[in-house]
């Protein structure tokens, strides 16, 4: 897998293409098996990180919030 199509795919992923750009991707991966595959295990790790729910400890929020107060 080259630079260029994982460029391409993250773009696709964060909405960063234009539809006519999103349309020729989407037939260009469609008719590659390897790059389909790639893009799926690619889309699956980015679901799983944006399923996760993540908060600062309250530490950090006590110790921000004592900074913020000088």
């Amino acid at each position: 897998m080259n630079l260029l199509n994982i460029d391409s795919m993250l773009r696709y992923l964060y909405n960063e293409m234009s539809a006519e750009e999103s349309q020729s991707f989407m037939r260009m991966i469609n008719g590659n098996a390897a790059m389909m595959e790639q893009f799926a295990e690619m889309k699956e790790g980015m679901d799983l990180l944006n399923s996760l729910l993540l908060s600062p400890s309250p530490r950090s929020v006590d110790r921000i919030m004592a900074y913020a107060a000088v």
